[in-house]
């Protein structure tokens, strides 16, 4: 057994776990604030809300953040290519 297959089996066992979950309880629970900011009660749709959106703009930086690596990364090898005149080669492992 490989690292990728073990890797597999533990994603599918998380992913089987809350799909059963989901359809035990529903949808609702998992989205529902735990203890302490599940106080007042009625504000808990507004807190499980934000944090919901703040996954979002998490996320949406996180792929920003990754766009200016690619960018510069580009800008990089442009430079290194077409201006200093690098060569970059990629050659298998352990070929001649």
């Amino acid at each position: 057994m490989t690292w990728m297959t073990e890797i597999t089996e533990q994603l599918r066992a998380v992913a089987g776990a809350v799909w059963d979950e989901i359809n035990t309880n529903g949808l609702m629970p998992l989205l529902h604030p735990v203890a302490p900011f599940d106080r007042p009660s009625f504000l808990a749709p507004a807190v499980a809300i934000g944090g919901l959106l703040g996954l979002v703009v998490s996320s949406g930086l996180a792929l920003t953040a990754l766009g200016g690596l690619l960018l510069s990364l580009l800008a990089i090898y442009v430079l290194l290519v077409d201006v200093f005149g690098f060569s970059l080669e990629m050659r298998p492992i352990g070929a001649r």
